[in-house]
């Protein structure tokens, strides 16, 4: 039986999702999101375009992203991505010409807020 951690769910490049969205397991983002967004492991290609809040425990941005963000372990922000947010996470990563217009407030994950259940 497969793994609830191995899942992995895609909103592929044609679709654009509005709401409150939960996932366990792996997140790709190819499309557009706007709302609200608890996860797990999320990663947005170059093309995507973010317009939420998130909460995850680990997060990797290649394309545009607005919102507030929390994330109990690392974000990962590559030279692709436009993030325009107010970060609270563990772990930052910059690649090298990837944009961040916000501010960063790191904490341990104990200080994290709970998502909802």
């Amino acid at each position: 039986m497969r793994n609830r951690k191995d899942t992995i769910s895609i909103i592929n490049s044609t679709s654009k999702i509005e709401g409150m969205l939960n996932f366990k397991g792996h997140l790709i983002v190819e499309g557009a999101i706007e709302g609200t967004i608890f996860a797990e492991t999320v990663f947005t290609e170059i093309d995507s375009r973010v317009m939420a809040n998130i909460k995850a425990t680990s997060l990797t941005i290649a394309g545009f992203f607005q919102g507030d963000i929390e994330v109990a372990d690392t974000l990962t922000i590559v030279k692709t991505a436009d993030v325009k947010s107010q970060i609270r996470c563990r772990k930052l990563i910059i690649d090298e010409g990837g944009r961040l217009n916000g501010s960063v407030k790191f904490i341990s994950s104990e200080n994290l807020h709970n998502s909802p259940p």
